[in-house]
C-alpha cells in the first residue's frame, strides 16, 4: 500500500489527563524544541584559543491553542485550577492530535508534565462581525511525536 500523501489540516483535538477531547481547535503553535548552545574556549596543542558549541540544556515552546468560544468552561477551569492551588495540581500529560476534514488523525504530539500558564478570554466587540476566540498556553517538560 503507498504511503498516504500529505492532507490539508483541518483542526486540532485537545487531550489532557486521560480526557478525551477537551476541545477542537483552528489553531496551534508552539510544538518545537530547542537546544541551548553553550561556548566553550579552550587552548589547542599550539596555544591557541579554540571555542567549541556544545550542547546545553533543550528549551521547549510553550504549545498555543486558539477556537472559537462555546459553551465548554474546561480550558478557563484547568487555568483556574492554577491560580487557587497552584501549578503542580495542574500537571498533567496530554496530546494534540492533528485531524483532517473527515476527522481521521494525521498526527500526535504527547506533551509531559503541561499546565496552562495563560488563559485569554474573548475580545469582545458588538461591532465585530468576528467569532470569539479564547487561547491557552500550555508550559510542559518535554514533547514527542508518535
Amino acid at each position: 500500500m503507498p504511503p498516504k500523501e500529505p492532507r490539508p489540516s483541518s483542526h486540532f483535538r485537545l487531550n489532557i489527563g486521560g480526557k478525551e477531547a477537551i476541545g477542537m481547535f483552528r489553531e496551534c503553535s508552539g510544538l518545537d524544541s530547542e537546544t541551548t548552545v553553550i561556548e566553550h574556549t579552550s587552548i589547542d596543542d599550539q596555544g591557541r584559543p579554540i571555542v567549541r558549541k556544545v550542547p546545553g540544556p533543550v528549551k521547549w515552546s510553550n504549545i498555543t491553542l486558539k477556537r472559537g468560544v462555546d459553551e465548554d468552561a474546561t480550558l478557563y477551569e484547568w487555568r483556574d485550577q492554577v491560580l487557587k492551588e497552584g501549578p503542580d495540581s495542574a500537571r498533567v500529560d496530554g496530546h494534540i492530535e492533528l485531524v483532517d476534514y473527515t476527522g481521521d488523525k494525521i498526527a500526535i504530539w504527547k506533551f509531559v508534565q503541561g499546565w496552562p500558564l495563560k488563559y485569554a478570554g474573548a475580545t469582545l466587540d458588538p461591532k465585530s462581525s468576528e467569532v470569539a476566540v479564547e487561547e491557552i498556553q500550555i508550559c510542559h517538560e518535554g514533547l514527542e511525536r508518535e
